[in-house]
């Protein structure tokens, strides 16, 4: 469905209009305006407005493997907890998913709105109990690989890959509730705090992982990262995960460049975001 949607532009919004015309949700309240929001990288969100409220209706590419019940799942639990917006409808017929609009936010900025809200928010969403796989590093990078073809060079970096992962097996685990693509675009700032967005890689890794991701995202010093993992094992009242995390982060955050590397090198149409990708994890491999 987004694939269709985004291949004609001109009839775009008319398309989501009589998508949403499809959809029971609607039946009793007609959509009077439809626009585009920020699109991802592999999902089209668009606002949709009734005489009754304002929603958010995601389309998602129907070759995707990705499981939507667990992607709703970890949504309702970080919206039953204020760190989401509430999904209110998931239909796997037409692939899209229906949220709670909220108006007037902005995307996070880290030097607008700082580290410790988004600190504060990660680590009440790393304390919440959702039922879902455990990733294992090993296993997903293999996964990953086999959609892509890998040169000689390519390959000593895999193994640079497998080495991390190993490590970060091998020490002490903090395994919880990840988001696992934490970046701006899914940071959403409104009505005075910050909401998580798009759970759709969320499930059970470990903590480090998603704080790599903001050190990568957001492009922290040494001296942040520091600040940031103290900060992080004061939030979730264990001082002794600064030491534990510390020891993990430089692994994690070769695991979390990896991932992205692999994730985007499969995509044809991504070929920069890739390369990027691959340039960050040979500089962390250094």
């Amino acid at each position: 469905m987004a694939q269709s949607l985004s291949a004609a532009a001109g009839s775009e919004l008319e398309s989501v209009r009589r998508l949403c015309q499809r959809l029971e949700f609607f039946f009793s309240q007609p959509v009077l305006q439809v626009r585009p929001l920020s699109h991802g990288e592999s999902n089209q969100s668009y606002y949709v407005g009734t005489a009754r409220g304002e929603y958010v209706l995601r389309c998602y590419p129907a070759e995707s493997a990705v499981c939507r019940q667990q992607e709703l799942r970890c949504q309702h639990a970080a919206a039953a907890k204020g760190l989401a917006p509430a999904p209110l409808c998931l239909n796997n017929h037409y692939q899209v998913m229906l949220s709670d609009y909220l108006a007037n936010g902005v995307a996070y900025n880290f030097r607008v709105h700082g580290l410790p809200i988004l600190l504060t928010a990660l680590a009440r969403f790393h304390q919440l109990s959702v039922q879902t796989p455990v990733l294992e590093p090993g296993v997903y990078l293999r996964q990953l690989a086999r959609a892509v073809t890998l040169s000689d060079a390519d390959s000593v970096l895999m193994a640079v890959l497998q080495q991390a992962a190993q490590q970060l097996q091998q020490l002490p685990q903090d395994t919880v509730l990840c988001h696992l693509d934490l970046h701006s675009g899914n940071l959403l700032f409104a009505k005075k705090k910050l909401w998580l967005l798009d759970f759709e890689y969320s499930q059970l890794a470990d903590s480090s992982l998603d704080l790599a991701a903001i050190s990568l995202h957001f492009d922290l010093s040494a001296a942040q990262e520091q600040d940031m993992l103290l900060q992080y094992a004061g939030l979730r009242q264990q001082p002794e995960l600064t030491e534990i995390l510390t020891g993990k982060l430089n692994a994690a955050k070769q695991l979390y460049s990896g991932f992205c590397w692999l994730w985007y090198q499969a995509q044809p149409v991504y070929e920069k975001q890739a390369k990027r990708w691959q340039q960050r994890l040979q500089t962390l491999a250094l």
